[in-house]
Protein backbone atom coordinates (compact mmCIF):
# COMPACT_ATOMS: atom_id res chain seq x y z
CA UNK A 1 0.00 0.00 0.00
CA UNK A 2 1.33 3.71 -0.85
CA UNK A 3 2.42 5.17 2.18
CA UNK A 4 0.52 8.04 2.03
CA UNK A 5 -2.81 6.19 2.48
CA UNK A 6 -2.30 4.36 5.03
CA UNK A 7 -4.70 4.73 8.07
CA UNK A 8 -7.30 6.62 5.84
CA UNK A 9 -9.94 3.95 5.63
CA UNK A 10 -10.13 4.69 9.74
CA UNK A 11 -10.02 8.57 9.74
CA UNK A 12 -13.19 10.43 10.07
CA UNK A 13 -14.14 12.76 7.54
CA UNK A 14 -12.64 16.35 8.58
CA UNK A 15 -11.41 18.90 6.79
CA UNK A 16 -7.81 17.46 7.08
CA UNK A 17 -8.86 14.81 5.20
CA UNK A 18 -9.61 17.51 1.68
CA UNK A 19 -5.90 16.91 -0.15
CA UNK A 20 -6.95 13.22 -0.03
CA UNK A 21 -10.67 14.06 -1.26
CA UNK A 22 -9.15 16.07 -4.18
CA UNK A 23 -6.49 13.39 -5.07
CA UNK A 24 -9.65 11.00 -5.47
CA UNK A 25 -11.54 13.64 -7.02
CA UNK A 26 -8.82 14.49 -10.35
CA UNK A 27 -8.26 10.74 -10.79
CA UNK A 28 -11.74 10.36 -11.11
CA UNK A 29 -12.37 13.44 -13.28
CA UNK A 30 -9.54 12.39 -15.70
CA UNK A 31 -10.90 8.69 -16.04
CA UNK A 32 -14.39 10.35 -16.97
CA UNK A 33 -12.85 12.27 -19.40
CA UNK A 34 -10.77 10.15 -20.70
CA UNK A 35 -14.00 7.11 -21.09
CA UNK A 36 -15.41 9.94 -23.60
CA UNK A 37 -12.71 10.94 -25.60
CA UNK A 38 -11.41 7.56 -25.80
CA UNK A 39 -12.57 4.17 -27.37
CA UNK A 40 -11.61 1.86 -24.42
CA UNK A 41 -11.15 -2.09 -24.72
CA UNK A 42 -14.34 -3.98 -23.44
CA UNK A 43 -12.30 -5.82 -20.35
CA UNK A 44 -10.91 -2.57 -18.98
CA UNK A 45 -14.73 -0.81 -19.24
CA UNK A 46 -16.06 -3.84 -16.96
CA UNK A 47 -12.67 -3.22 -14.84
CA UNK A 48 -13.92 0.29 -13.87
CA UNK A 49 -18.00 -1.02 -13.59
CA UNK A 50 -16.75 -3.45 -10.94
CA UNK A 51 -14.43 -1.56 -9.19
CA UNK A 52 -16.57 1.99 -9.50
CA UNK A 53 -19.67 -0.25 -8.33
CA UNK A 54 -17.74 -2.21 -4.92
CA UNK A 55 -15.66 1.48 -4.03
CA UNK A 56 -19.23 2.99 -4.11
CA UNK A 57 -21.49 0.25 -2.34
CA UNK A 58 -18.42 0.54 0.36
CA UNK A 59 -17.82 4.58 0.38
CA UNK A 60 -22.23 4.84 1.21
CA UNK A 61 -22.34 2.77 4.11
CA UNK A 62 -19.74 5.34 5.84
CA UNK A 63 -21.23 8.83 7.99
CA UNK A 64 -22.96 11.11 5.23
CA UNK A 65 -21.59 14.74 4.96
CA UNK A 66 -23.45 17.59 6.43
CA UNK A 67 -22.48 19.96 3.69
CA UNK A 68 -24.07 22.97 5.19
CA UNK A 69 -21.63 22.83 8.20
CA UNK A 70 -18.87 22.17 5.60
CA UNK A 71 -19.71 25.57 3.72
CA UNK A 72 -19.81 27.13 7.36
CA UNK A 73 -16.18 26.03 7.64
CA UNK A 74 -14.55 27.46 4.50
CA UNK A 75 -11.37 29.62 5.97
CA UNK A 76 -12.49 32.76 4.78
CA UNK A 77 -16.22 32.61 4.62
CA UNK A 78 -15.70 31.57 8.76
CA UNK A 79 -12.60 34.45 9.28
CA UNK A 80 -15.45 37.08 7.76
CA UNK A 81 -18.21 35.82 9.96
CA UNK A 82 -16.47 35.36 13.34
CA UNK A 83 -14.48 38.72 12.46
CA UNK A 84 -17.56 41.11 11.34
CA UNK A 85 -15.22 41.65 8.05
CA UNK A 86 -16.06 42.36 4.61
CA UNK A 87 -15.44 39.43 2.40
CA UNK A 88 -13.87 41.71 0.17
CA UNK A 89 -11.14 42.21 2.61
CA UNK A 90 -9.94 38.81 2.64
CA UNK A 91 -9.59 38.48 -1.34
CA UNK A 92 -6.43 39.33 -2.53
CA UNK A 93 -6.30 40.85 -5.90
CA UNK A 94 -4.59 37.94 -8.42
CA UNK A 95 -5.58 35.38 -5.95
CA UNK A 96 -7.54 32.08 -7.10
CA UNK A 97 -10.34 32.02 -5.23
CA UNK A 98 -11.38 28.42 -3.52
CA UNK A 99 -14.82 29.33 -1.31
CA UNK A 100 -16.02 25.80 -1.54
CA UNK A 101 -14.29 23.18 -2.58
CA UNK A 102 -17.35 20.55 -3.17
CA UNK A 103 -18.97 23.24 -6.15
CA UNK A 104 -19.51 21.25 -8.99
CA UNK A 105 -18.16 23.98 -11.23
CA UNK A 106 -15.08 24.93 -9.01
CA UNK A 107 -14.32 22.34 -5.99
CA UNK A 108 -11.43 20.71 -6.60
CA UNK A 109 -12.72 17.95 -4.64
CA UNK A 110 -15.53 17.37 -6.75
CA UNK A 111 -14.74 14.85 -8.88
CA UNK A 112 -18.03 16.09 -11.53
CA UNK A 113 -16.08 19.98 -11.68
CA UNK A 114 -16.07 21.61 -14.54
CA UNK A 115 -12.26 23.21 -12.96
CA UNK A 116 -13.01 26.48 -13.48
CA UNK A 117 -10.38 28.72 -11.75
CA UNK A 118 -11.57 31.68 -10.42
CA UNK A 119 -9.21 35.20 -9.21
CA UNK A 120 -9.89 38.79 -8.74
CA UNK A 121 -9.06 41.31 -11.31
CA UNK A 122 -9.60 44.61 -9.52
CA UNK A 123 -13.36 45.21 -9.02
CA UNK A 124 -13.91 42.22 -11.43
CA UNK A 125 -14.02 38.44 -11.23
CA UNK A 126 -12.20 36.07 -13.90
CA UNK A 127 -12.82 32.32 -14.18
CA UNK A 128 -10.23 30.45 -16.38
CA UNK A 129 -10.82 27.10 -17.73
CA UNK A 130 -9.69 24.83 -20.58
CA UNK A 131 -12.74 22.32 -21.23
CA UNK A 132 -12.14 18.61 -21.83
CA UNK A 133 -13.63 16.62 -23.89
CA UNK A 134 -16.21 15.45 -21.22
CA UNK A 135 -17.95 18.91 -22.05
CA UNK A 136 -18.13 18.50 -25.17
CA UNK A 137 -22.03 19.60 -26.66
CA UNK A 138 -21.76 19.77 -30.74
CA UNK A 139 -18.54 17.97 -32.28
CA UNK A 140 -15.88 19.89 -31.44
CA UNK A 141 -17.78 22.73 -29.58
CA UNK A 142 -18.69 22.95 -26.04
CA UNK A 143 -21.90 22.20 -24.18
CA UNK A 144 -23.85 25.36 -23.96
CA UNK A 145 -25.35 24.39 -20.22
CA UNK A 146 -21.50 24.12 -19.18
CA UNK A 147 -20.61 27.44 -20.68
CA UNK A 148 -23.68 28.44 -18.75
CA UNK A 149 -22.60 27.06 -15.76
CA UNK A 150 -19.18 29.04 -16.20
CA UNK A 151 -21.18 32.02 -16.33
CA UNK A 152 -23.13 31.40 -13.27
CA UNK A 153 -20.23 30.24 -11.60
CA UNK A 154 -17.90 33.52 -12.21
CA UNK A 155 -20.52 35.91 -11.06
CA UNK A 156 -20.66 33.89 -8.16
CA UNK A 157 -16.97 34.32 -7.55
CA UNK A 158 -17.35 38.00 -8.19
CA UNK A 159 -19.59 38.39 -4.60
CA UNK A 160 -16.62 38.04 -2.30
CA UNK A 161 -14.91 40.57 -4.07
CA UNK A 162 -17.54 42.74 -3.33
CA UNK A 163 -18.15 41.91 0.17
CA UNK A 164 -21.73 40.23 -0.47
CA UNK A 165 -23.65 37.01 0.02
CA UNK A 166 -25.87 36.50 -2.54
CA UNK A 167 -27.68 33.76 -4.71
CA UNK A 168 -28.66 34.02 -8.59
CA UNK A 169 -31.94 35.31 -9.05
CA UNK A 170 -32.01 35.84 -12.87
CA UNK A 171 -29.39 34.93 -15.84
CA UNK A 172 -29.78 35.92 -19.21
CA UNK A 173 -27.34 34.83 -21.96
CA UNK A 174 -26.70 35.82 -25.15
CA UNK A 175 -24.24 33.12 -27.30
CA UNK A 176 -22.36 34.78 -30.23
CA UNK A 177 -20.32 32.02 -31.30
CA UNK A 178 -19.26 28.58 -30.53
CA UNK A 179 -17.16 27.72 -27.60
CA UNK A 180 -14.28 25.90 -28.70
CA UNK A 181 -13.14 23.00 -27.02
CA UNK A 182 -9.21 22.26 -25.25
CA UNK A 183 -8.30 26.00 -25.59
CA UNK A 184 -8.05 28.84 -22.69
CA UNK A 185 -11.02 30.20 -21.62
CA UNK A 186 -11.64 33.24 -20.18
CA UNK A 187 -14.73 34.90 -18.12
CA UNK A 188 -15.13 38.27 -16.84
CA UNK A 189 -17.55 39.64 -14.93
CA UNK A 190 -18.27 43.03 -12.95
CA UNK A 191 -21.09 44.67 -10.90
CA UNK A 192 -22.87 46.73 -13.25
CA UNK A 193 -24.77 48.86 -10.70
CA UNK A 194 -27.23 47.91 -7.22
CA UNK A 195 -30.45 48.44 -6.46
CA UNK A 196 -31.63 47.56 -3.07
CA UNK A 197 -30.70 43.70 -2.03
CA UNK A 198 -30.31 43.18 -6.01
CA UNK A 199 -26.69 43.68 -7.67
CA UNK A 200 -26.87 43.71 -11.76
CA UNK A 201 -24.15 41.47 -12.94
CA UNK A 202 -22.11 41.20 -16.23
CA UNK A 203 -20.16 38.66 -17.98
CA UNK A 204 -18.46 37.95 -21.27
CA UNK A 205 -16.59 34.71 -22.45
CA UNK A 206 -13.93 34.82 -24.86
CA UNK A 207 -11.68 32.77 -26.34
CA UNK A 208 -8.42 34.54 -27.71
CA UNK A 209 -10.40 37.79 -27.17
CA UNK A 210 -13.03 36.59 -29.89
CA UNK A 211 -16.33 36.89 -27.67
CA UNK A 212 -18.68 33.55 -27.50
CA UNK A 213 -21.08 34.38 -24.84
CA UNK A 214 -22.87 37.39 -23.32
CA UNK A 215 -24.77 37.57 -19.73
CA UNK A 216 -26.72 39.60 -17.51
CA UNK A 217 -27.77 38.56 -14.17
CA UNK A 218 -29.30 39.65 -10.93
CA UNK A 219 -28.27 38.63 -7.77
CA UNK A 220 -30.36 39.09 -4.39
CA UNK A 221 -27.96 39.71 -1.53
CA UNK A 222 -28.27 37.71 2.03
CA UNK A 223 -27.25 39.49 4.85
CA UNK A 224 -23.98 38.32 6.43
CA UNK A 225 -25.54 38.86 9.87
CA UNK A 226 -27.46 35.97 9.70
CA UNK A 227 -24.56 33.08 9.43
CA UNK A 228 -22.80 34.72 12.57
CA UNK A 229 -23.39 33.83 16.34
CA UNK A 230 -25.91 35.39 18.92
Amino acid sequence: MDARREGIEDQPDTHANLPHRVEAAAALNRLGHALVGHRAEPTVLLRIADAAQALAARIEQAPVRERGMEVGGSPRFLQAVTEHRPLGDLVGDGAFLDMFEDSPVSGSANPLSIGLKIRQDGEQAVGVVTLERGWEGAPGRSHGGIVASCVDETLGGLLPILGEMAFTGELTLRYEGPCPMGVPLAFRAWLDHRDGRKLHLRCIGSADEVVFVRASAVFITVDLERFRTR
